[in-house]
């Protein structure tokens, strides 16, 4: 299969990337940036193909001659529930592109940070982060100068509306601590329409960094339906029925194994959960009623147990975090 990011051309080198799925069809999107002042949009079919959009206004930036696009990061700064898009520039002002939900998107021209920036002035890398944790994305920007101006960094604050909001912080216990590579997916009912959202749990790419929290604008839903994690270790979660409006610390659940049945009574149990946390052992014979076993803090990665009373009749397992 021929994938048009493979065959597109850059006369000038592309300069940055990033991924995001702007129409929340659970697939990664990706925009790109070039030397040469263009940029690029690509949207994912979802068999490993990708089509190149050129309908939208961040691919027909309108730059002056000298001036260059930069950095680039998805964000929903208005939680609308759609990935809005900013963009830096060499030599021009900062760019900043609305997604209005069908696809389309809209250029903000008016007040900051779309007035920001300009010939001389180099503006690098860029981050959306909630650095006052009210549930609203605020935009970091590093600067540069390519003459004499004396140019600082900017710190926009995000003054946010009424919509609503939710941000995941993953804690990794089987995986990597900071849980990067695990995907955040999140379902709730946003204008009448049952909207799923996805994030991706990574440091950014580029010179452009993220925050390892997954943040999702909710517009008006009162209710989250699902929260549903993919741990880079393979373990699925789901939590039902969650309140908007709230920063949630999920941490990964251990994972317990049978690692080898000696006899007829004694099977070996082997866990994997975090170092320093308790866990207690439950068994069961039906699935519905569970009796405590023994409780253990974890002192290792992976502790390993023998059972004396297993018996060759059917009996279940499972570690619950204290």
């Amino acid at each position: 299969m021929t994938n048009v990011i493979a065959t597109d051309q850059w006369p000038s080198g592309a300069l940055h990337a990033a991924w995001g799925d702007y129409d929340n069809d659970g697939l990664p999107d990706l925009f790109v940036t070039g030397a040469d002042g263009t940029a690029r949009l690509y949207h994912n079919n979802g068999n490993g193909s990708f089509t190149n959009v050129t309908s939208v206004p961040m691919v027909s930036l309108g730059l002056t001659s000298g001036a260059t696009a930069n950095g680039a990061a998805w964000g929903d700064y208005d939680n609308d529930g759609y990935l809005d898009l900013v963009v830096t520039c060499i030599g021009a002002p900062t760019l900043l592109f609305h997604n209005n939900g069908d696809g389309t998107f809209t250029q903000i021209r008016d007040g900051v940070p779309a007035n920001d920036g300009g010939p001389g002035i180099f503006t690098a890398s860029c981050a959306w982060v909630d650095y006052d944790n009210d549930g609203f994305l605020d935009l970091f920007l590093t600067r540069n100068t390519q003459g004499a101006h004396p140019i600082s960094n900017l710190l926009y604050h995000n003054d946010g509306n009424t919509n609503a909001w939710l941000e995941v912080k993953l804690v990794g216990s089987v995986s990597n601590r900071s849980a990067i590579g695990a995907k955040v997916r999140v379902r709730a009912t946003i204008g009448g329409k049952s909207l799923w959202q996805v994030r991706e749990i990574n440091s950014g790419g580029g010179w452009d960094v993220v925050p390892l929290v997954a943040h999702f604008g909710l517009g008006n839903a009162t209710n989250i339906e699902v929260i549903h994690i993919e741990w880079p270790s393979g373990v699925v979660q789901e939590m039902h029925d969650r309140t908007p409006r709230q920063m949630l610390t999920v941490t990964e659940p251990p994972q317990l194994n049978i690692s080898g049945l000696f006899s007829a009574d004694l099977l070996q149990v082997s866990l994997v959960g975090a170092v320093g946390s308790t866990y207690e052992l439950q068994t069961s014979s039906d699935l519905r009623n569970w009796t405590s076993w023994t409780t253990l803090l974890s002192s290792n990665r992976t502790m390993t147990f023998t059972d004396s009373t297993a018996t060759n009749t059917s009996r279940f397992y499972r570690a619950v975090a204290r």
